[in-house]
């Protein structure tokens, strides 16, 4: 796992980003990803990758996981309608509580165990994962 530097967060992260949200430790979670390895790409924001942080959206910069995996296969199906059929896997980590920050999030799209990770400046989100589980298989 990372080695924790400070509890701060990018100094692109707006000065208000994460509200609502509380260090907890979460085990386990699940990312839907394509690869059978751990790669740091699949564990990037949204927000980060799109560079969108300069429009001040909080919640792209936060990396989805679930906190259920009976939430998979609607997850499964929601990022299948969007074209993105290739994440038929999932990553089996946790989250620490000297990461980052969390917030629990229903989401009608990907499940009620939906939580958005905010991880504090030089955490590796891809670290704290560990397996690769094929969906409609092993999970």
């Amino acid at each position: 796992m990372s080695t924790i530097i400070n509890r701060t967060f990018p100094g692109f992260f707006p000065s208000n980003c994460p509200t609502d949200s509380k260090e907890v430790d979460v085990e386990p979670v699940y990312r839907l990803v394509e690869s059978n390895t751990i790669k740091a790409k699949e564990f990037i924001p949204s927000g980060i990758r799109k560079r969108s942080y300069l429009e001040g959206d909080c919640e792209a910069l936060a990396l989805s996981v679930l906190g259920s995996k009976d939430d998979i296969p609607m997850a499964y199906r929601f990022f299948s309608s969007m074209g993105l059929s290739k994440k038929d896997k999932v990553a089996v980590g946790i989250i620490t509580k000297d990461s980052g920050r969390v917030s629990f999030d229903k989401s009608k799209n990907v499940g009620d165990s939906h939580i958005n990770w905010w991880t504090y400046d030089g955490i590796q989100p891809h670290t704290f994962f560990n397996n690769v589980l094929q969906i409609g298989v092993d999970i």
